[in-house]
């Protein structure tokens, strides 16, 4: 009973709230709440606390102290650089390491080609055909022709449309988005006139679609620039005479080697 008694009494007790800044002290800001004070509380022993273990850190250390990492290490406009243990790649490794790089960029390039081609063969089926037939206004309706040629008169008589396209009767009229019977069977089409709010999502999820492809075509080019790059220092690598021309612009650099006859 205490306990229900205790609730009652919560809920009925006035909520003391904490002042605003006040008209006159508006320049100085917003007044600081009890919440805020805390947290500064908190953020201040803390910085306190870990500059307080630092200082002793620095205190007890051993100037006569000595790791060989320290031959091998150095500091930088005050930041610390470490080296790659003083070791100095050759030619042939430098070209086994810019061979790696480049056949890792050309395995990223396809899985984005494939990515980029699963997703424009599945845009045809999220295009919103609301209607085998388009009418305009003011204009007949516009009917869509398909020419099949066949050898003789009787082929034309006993020509079945569906057997010969292989899709469904309903979806004859279409120029496009027509799958065969057994991509009806896999995926999910659209096979009718659609309208209201389901028009509506497949023109968003087609939106994003087309999005997508925009932003995966930008990466594969960016990803084709960065093969051509390393290419281009691959062949670098290697031997014959060749001079910089000029490129198509400024920003890339272009090298033409000269004619070379093999014994």
């Amino acid at each position: 009973m205490s306990a229900s008694f205790t609730k009652a009494h919560k809920a009925r007790r006035k909520a003391h709230k904490e002042r605003s800044q006040p008209a006159n002290r508006k320049k100085f800001g917003l007044l600081e709440k009890g919440v805020d004070w805390k947290k500064r509380r908190d953020d201040f022993h803390f910085k306190e606390k870990r500059l307080k273990a630092l200082y002793e850190k620095a205190r007890n250390r051993n100037p006569d102290e000595f790791y060989h990492a320290m031959t091998r290490s150095k500091t930088k406009d005050g930041q610390h650089v470490a080296s790659r243990n003083g070791k100095a790649f050759t030619a042939e490794e430098m070209a086994v390491l810019r061979t790696q790089d480049f056949r890792y960029v050309n395995l990223g390039m396809a899985q984005e080609k494939q990515k980029i081609e699963r997703l424009k063969a599945s845009l045809p089926l999220l295009v919103d055909a609301r209607s085998s037939k388009t009418k305009s206004k003011g204009s007949a309706e516009l009917k869509s022709k398909h020419t099949v040629f066949v050898d003789t008169r009787e082929e034309v008589k006993k020509f079945d449309e569906v057997k010969y396209f292989d899709t469904a009767p309903e979806l004859l009229g279409r120029k496009y988005n027509r799958p065969k019977k057994t991509t009806l069977e896999t995926t999910v089409a659209v096979t009718g006139p659609v309208t209201g709010k389901a028009a509506k999502k497949l023109a968003k999820q087609r939106l994003a679609g087309y999005k997508e492809i925009g932003q995966r075509m930008e990466r594969l080019e960016k990803m084709q620039k960065v093969s051509n790059e390393m290419q281009l220092k691959r062949h670098l690598l290697g031997k014959g005479r060749r001079v910089k021309v000029k490129g198509a612009d400024k920003t890339t650099t272009v090298y033409r080697w000269r004619k070379e006859r093999k014994r």
